[in-house]
């Protein structure tokens, strides 16, 4: 009887930990899939031919993205991406458009045109290479906020034939914001600044220096962990405590290795007073007996 409890008790908690690793796991697969499309690889189709461009009507985003080539978080910006026929064949017959995007994920929807005509959007939309000889599809969004560079899926446009599927176009930003950058290029300052004070300590073993060093290297690790975490403000200041207490240790490290250098020229002058004064006494010596 005892046995028949322990056992339902054991099959209950493991049924128990399933559901919650399930329910844990399956929010971050939406949260991943909600900001890049993924799926099987696919060749580039040999139908369409295709143009795009991303602008940002606000100066400073646009600034930003030209800069970075990132999208600045929070910004609003237009893509347009023109499709023509190329390689058309009458076997090929009507084709279909299927169009995939974070944006329109988030109920967005992308406008499309055909020959200069707004159609409205239609996914899938069915494409006749005969006479729909120029085909626009323009998204008009606004960057998510992020808290650290995140890759974003703009505009997947795959395109059905009669007889295989192909991709036409697969158009992925990178969000970030100034904040985020800073953070990331005073993390790759710190970086730096530690590799030169680590070599520096190599050449000359200061115990000051590396207690610094081990400071500047528990800041690193903040800072990294803190840009993980989303926190690119916090990020940015441990960076920059880091890149103190690197320079600190190099400065440690220098006057250490300074000290070291006039105590050898102290020594060096002192044998050669030595040598001078034993020489003179010498002479001296022979001078008396002489």
């Amino acid at each position: 009887m005892l046995n028949a409890r322990h056992f339902g008790f054991s099959v209950l908690l493991v049924f128990c930990v399933s559901a919650l690793l399930f329910a844990v796991s399956v929010p971050a697969a939406v949260s991943t899939a909600q900001l890049g499309d993924g799926g099987s690889e696919l060749l580039l189709t040999p139908f369409l031919e295709n143009k795009s461009s991303i602008s940002c009507p606000d100066k400073s985003a646009q600034e930003f993205l030209n800069s970075y080539g990132m999208l600045k978080n929070g910004s609003k910006f237009f893509l347009e991406v023109t499709l023509t026929p190329t390689n058309y064949s009458k076997e090929i017959g009507r084709t279909k458009l299927f169009f995939y995007s974070y944006f329109i994920e988030q109920g967005i929807e992308p406008s499309i045109k055909v020959n200069d005509e707004n159609i409205g959007y239609r996914n899938p939309f069915e494409m006749n290479p005969e006479t729909d000889k120029k085909v626009e599809v323009i998204l008009s969004a606004e960057a998510p906020e992020v808290s650290k560079r995140t890759p974003v899926t703009l505009l997947k446009i795959v395109q059905e034939t009669s007889k295989e599927k192909y991709l036409v176009v697969n158009i992925t930003k990178i969000v970030s914001s100034p904040l985020i950058e800073g953070a990331l290029a005073e993390i790759e300052k710190a970086e730096d600044e530690i590799e030169k004070a680590k070599k520096i300590i190599n050449e000359t073993g200061s115990e000051e220096a590396s207690n610094y060093l081990q400071t500047a290297e528990l800041h690193l690790q903040n800072a990294e962990n803190a840009y993980n975490e989303g926190r690119p403000a916090e990020a940015r200041e441990e960076a920059k405590n880091a890149i103190e207490s690197a320079k600190l240790a190099c400065e440690k490290a220098s006057f250490a290795s300074m000290l070291k250098f006039v105590a050898l020229v102290v020594v060096v002058v002192v044998v050669v007073v030595a040598v001078l004064l034993l020489l003179l006494k010498r002479q001296r010596e022979r001078g008396k007996l002489g």
